[in-house]
């Protein structure tokens, strides 16, 4: 071959690789644990609460689904367009629900709303090793915790799109819903193919809208 032809060749081959770089897609699954800081008069209601959750992501959309009993519940988010869809599943109904951007304060606080302060503790969670930060909550002053490791990256989920991404990806954190502390720790972390039917809706949910959701009778 001749000199020229051999530059020719190893510049689209660079190009080729380059492009194959590029066009990589994380993703994979994650699984993660639930505890929940009951007080005693609430501990009967513990056997209804999920105690685990997992999270499929590709790219930049993610599934999360937290399963108790026969009611689960799923929310898909897609980063780039805001899009957060809800599904709620029991034995007896389906509901799907999209939220815009002006109501998703409503699922989850903005990724704003702490104050990061960075601590001397570190551990390996999942395999990998992570720092500890003390959160104050800007508007309650009320403190909670969180694991960062930089080590690796994946777009937010709905467990975690409450947290600043410059701080890295949270294993493990402790968060308050409904006044109540609770804590979520990633038990395991798989990179892996995952199927695209994962992130689309399936047959037989009723759409309705978040106001309808919110009126509609505590049976349902």
């Amino acid at each position: 071959m001749s000199t020229g032809k051999t530059l020719l060749y190893c510049t689209v081959t660079a190009l080729l690789l380059s492009a194959c770089s590029r066009k990589e897609v994380k993703q994979g699954t994650i699984s993660y644990t639930i505890e929940y800081q009951l007080p005693d008069s609430l501990r009967g209601y513990e056997a209804y609460l999920p105690k685990n959750a997992t999270v499929y992501f590709k790219g930049d959309s993610t599934v999360s689904i937290q399963q108790a009993g026969a009611e689960a519940t799923t929310v898909i988010t897609h980063k780039p367009t805001d899009f957060v869809r809800v599904l709620l599943s029991s034995s007896a109904k389906k509901y799907m629900m999209d939220y815009p951007k002006n109501l998703q304060h409503e699922l989850l606080p903005a990724a704003t709303g702490y104050a990061y302060a960075l601590t001397k503790d570190t551990m390996t969670i999942a395999g990998h090793k992570a720092k500890k930060y003390e959160l104050t909550d800007k508007a309650t002053g009320v403190t909670s915790e969180a694991w960062f490791t930089k080590e690796i990256s994946m777009v937010p989920n709905y467990l975690t799109m409450v947290f600043d991404t410059t701080y890295g990806v949270p294993l493990a954190f402790t968060t308050k819903q409904n006044g109540m502390p609770v804590e979520t720790k990633i038990k395991e972390l798989k990179f892996e193919l995952v199927p695209a039917a994962i992130f689309s809706t399936p047959a037989g949910y009723q759409k309705i809208s978040p106001e309808q959701f919110k009126n509609l009778p505590a049976e349902n």
